[in-house]
């Protein structure tokens, strides 16, 4: 179940260690693909939004965009844009623009010795999920003009083949 409980959601996380990664990141992913079953299709959830207070999150765009982030940092980002139409699965009824990079550079030490550059909506996605893991959540980075927009059942949606946080209107791509 994906926890909508604030205080919980703002609890501390701490490092992930080797021996956990592979249980938590199952259990994300069952949680992540039950949302979609539900008809609140994610791109990435964070460990808090679980109930396990770890330096963890998995992304899952698409087959070809997935990542997993564990004890992972920002180092730099790069290209400020304002997003349209952020969700969260946390906050089912938010939607909001926001303001992202478009591109950032990733360390992570623990599953993956390197860092990574990430651009686009794996960029914003990544933001998001490291936003969870330091207890920031979307209703602190919504831009005023939208703040707290109150959706219907299924206004946020999957649309092509990436995931775009947006009203639908019953029309196509």
């Amino acid at each position: 179940m994906i926890i909508t409980d604030e205080k919980i959601l703002r609890l501390p996380c701490s490092n992930t260690n080797e021996n956990e990664v592979g249980t938590i990141i199952e259990q994300l992913e069952r949680e992540l693909e039950c949302s979609g079953r539900m008809g609140r299709p994610g791109c990435g959830l964070a460990g808090p939004q679980i109930s396990v207070h770890k330096n963890i999150a998995i992304i899952r765009i698409d087959d070809n965009h997935k990542v997993n982030l564990v004890n992972c940092k920002i180092q730099n980002k790069y290209d400020e844009f304002k997003f349209i139409g952020e969700g969260c699965l946390s906050f089912p009824n938010i939607v909001g623009n926001t303001i992202r990079y478009n591109e950032v550079h990733v360390v992570d030490n623990l599953v993956y010795p390197h860092a990574f550059i990430a651009t686009g909506i794996m960029a914003v996605a990544i933001q998001h999920e490291l936003n969870h893991l330091e207890g920031k959540l979307l209703p602190d980075f919504i831009l005023p003009e939208l703040k707290k927009t109150k959706l219907r059942p299924n206004d946020i949606c999957y649309c092509g083949s990436k995931i775009k946080f947006k009203r639908c209107h019953g029309k196509g791509k």
